[in-house]
């Protein structure tokens, strides 16, 4: 089934599970649908990560977002261990899928020599990042075209305190440290997580993205990601308007010179469970439905990935181990019969 096809069954079965009238696609600019598993997916045995990346390609999956883990690869400045990132962007290939490798994370020594890596924590110098991310693009090689310079620098969870400036300056590092050793890659801006401005604690996407360009980051990009979570709502019924936030960030690129670039949606979906952010498999079905009926009709949109394949654990109190389209046993909710379109 072509994916023009899967997305129009995608977004009848939206409409089927809320009642509504969710808009059907007239055409397909998303051509391509991926899917991430966070850095779980370094933890995974190799049976595991096969059974994963088979179940991606089930679903029509060409894509596959893997983390790039600069502190889990190095250590100690200058000496990298490759293996287990080479490990699973392997088993990627092999199955046939495109890697995008999101570079992030901070060794102790970049961030001025503490024993223990924080979270959240970015390197005191852009310069060390950049020479990582030339590393990266030099070592995978033809294996991997398209890069992710960070995940998330709206919020503080991963990139504390809040800076648009500073993210910029390791942005402007890394583009051409990856383009050197790749001259045909794709480089992305970071995905911007859905938030409001609150403050100084966190920044609103669109928000965030103007200040990236005042700070210089037009050329330094080949193209934007964003996260657009709707939860608990679909596209249609959100109150809070997030998608809305995806066409006013293309207005920002257009008044910036970038209108031929595309957004790449690098993270959408909804967690099911019992947590206070937890939605019914049914309705996690229709949003996700729902989210790639719209994608799918946007013209400036690039590759769509949804977070995630797999729940990453059993706690269904816990909302980050249950954003997949299966569970954690590999039986399926809704929401993979709906993104396959069975």
């Amino acid at each position: 089934m072509t994916l023009r096809s899967r997305l129009l069954t995608v977004a009848a079965a939206a409409t089927i599970a809320l009642g509504v009238s969710a808009p059907i696609a007239q055409a397909s600019p998303t051509d391509e649908l991926g899917f991430t598993g966070g850095a779980a997916f370094l933890t995974l045995d190799d049976a595991t990560l096969n059974n994963e990346l088979g179940a991606g390609r089930e679903i029509g999956a060409s894509w596959v977002r893997v983390v790039v883990n600069w502190a889990a690869i190095e250590t100690t400045p200058g000496v990298f261990d490759w293996g287990n990132t080479d490990r699973v962007i392997n088993a990627a290939r092999a199955q046939g899928y495109s890697v995008l490798a999101v570079l992030g994370g901070t060794p102790g020594w970049a961030q001025g020599g503490i024993a223990s890596p924080l979270p959240g924590a970015v390197p005191l110098d852009a310069g060390t990042f950049g020479t990582f991310a030339g590393a990266a693009a030099a070592h995978l090689g033809d294996r991997v075209d398209s890069y992710e310079v960070w995940n998330e620098p709206n919020i503080p969870t991963f990139f504390a305190p809040v800076d648009a400036v500073r993210y910029t300056s390791l942005l402007r590092a890394a583009y051409p440290a990856i383009h050197k050793a790749d001259p045909g890659a794709t480089v992305l801006s970071a995905g911007l997580a859905t938030t409001m401005n609150v403050g100084a604690w966190t920044v609103a996407p669109v928000t965030f993205l103007q200040q990236m360009y005042a700070a210089g980051a037009g050329g330094f990009m080949d193209a934007v990601a964003l996260h657009p979570y709707t939860f608990p709502f679909t596209v249609e019924n959100d109150p809070n308007g997030q998608w809305a936030q995806v066409d006013q960030a293309y207005g920002t690129m257009m008044a910036n010179g970038d209108g031929g670039k595309k957004i790449w949606i690098t993270e959408l979906g909804a967690p099911t469970g019992n947590s206070p952010m937890a939605v019914t498999e049914d309705a996690q079905a229709a949003i996700i439905g729902s989210s790639l009926s719209k994608a799918s009709s946007l013209p400036y949109i690039g590759p769509v990935f949804v977070h995630s394949l797999r729940d990453s654990g059993l706690d269904p109190a816990d909302a980050e181990q249950n954003y997949g389209l299966l569970r954690f046993d590999f039986s399926h909710k809704p929401a993979f019969g709906v993104v396959r379109g069975s």
